[in-house]
């Protein structure tokens, strides 16, 4: 009985000084925990980057907070590429399970990035910098935060993760692996292209994002916008395919360090480019408003 009572007492010890420390931390750090608590940060499949992205996604826009919007929009690409790999109608990838495991370790790459912006800490990348900067996130146009997610993730993110998915299977040196590696990379493009007119409902609907309500005003309005975003995200994932060949061919870490840095250069470029223009728009004030207890987006 005295054991038991021991063991309770311990129990209850750790308990408290749990809720002590979880008390005394930052207020960053608190919110960090409150979004990332139980979320799988180091995905390493479809469904558990679509289950990280939905749990992230339902955390964010229950406190209002505008870094909702890409793992919203986000999550419907990585729904729609596990329904293709579970074979769907439609596409079919020649190596389902290389893009499973790619989606995971892409994922992380967002995960990452969310969790140093809600611990107010550095990003690896500027493009995620601007994407998280609260003078540039969370203005109320929805479609503008989704853009700056998309050409961080692409720009920056996806060739390295295309990088250690090659690396883990061993296929550096593998043409024909890496012939179809690429044309499953490519396929993502007739996903994304399908995805695009429940991205701009949610957009539309959910976010009330002036942009993308213009663009769903008609069937043949929002078709031209969805190629016009299309032609700009394949071209983003050609370049993709290129900075991987540069990262594939480096011999030597300085190599690497130089197709890296040059990948921050672009998809900084880009975002910047983003937001400036976003700027215009500023007059648009939030439709979707935040929580009355706000968060800094960034540091």
């Amino acid at each position: 009985m005295n054991n038991l009572m021991n063991v309770s007492a311990t129990v209850t010890s750790a308990d408290n000084k749990q809720a002590e420390a979880t008390a005394s931390a930052p207020v960053s750090t608190r919110y960090a925990r409150s979004i990332l608590n139980g979320v799988e940060m180091d995905p390493r499949s479809v469904d558990e980057a679509l289950k990280s992205l939905e749990l992230v996604t339902a955390r964010l826009r229950e406190r209002g907070d505008a870094r909702a919007v890409f793992p919203d929009v986000y999550a419907v690409i990585t729904r729609r590429v596990k329904m293709t790999i579970e074979g769907g109608p439609g596409p079919v990838f020649l190596e389902p399970q290389w893009i499973s495991k790619l989606a995971g370790l892409f994922c992380q790459h967002y995960l990452k990035a969310l969790e140093a912006s809600l611990q107010q800490g550095s990003q690896a990348g500027v493009a995620w910098d601007i994407a998280f900067d609260e003078r540039d996130a969370g203005s109320g146009v929805a479609s503008l935060d989704a853009l700056l997610g998309i050409n961080a993730h692409i720009n920056f993110d996806l060739a390295q993760g295309l990088y250690d998915n090659i690396i883990a299977h061993g296929a550096v040196r593998d043409s024909r692996l890496l012939a179809r590696y690429r044309h499953d990379h490519d396929l993502v493009n007739a996903i994304l292209a399908s995805s695009m007119s429940e991205i701009f409902s949610i957009l539309s609907v959910r976010y009330r994002c002036p942009l993308a309500i213009a663009a769903t005003c008609s069937r043949g309005v929002e078709d031209t916008v969805s190629r016009m975003v299309m032609f700009t995200l394949r071209q983003w994932r050609d370049r993709v395919w290129d900075d991987l060949c540069g990262m594939l061919s480096a011999r030597e870490p300085s190599e690497m360090d130089v197709v890296l840095a040059r990948m921050n250069r672009m998809s900084g470029r880009i975002a910047r480019a983003i937001a400036v223009g976003g700027g215009a728009f500023s007059v648009a004030r939030p439709r979707w408003r935040p929580a009355p207890q706000k968060f800094p987006l960034a540091a």
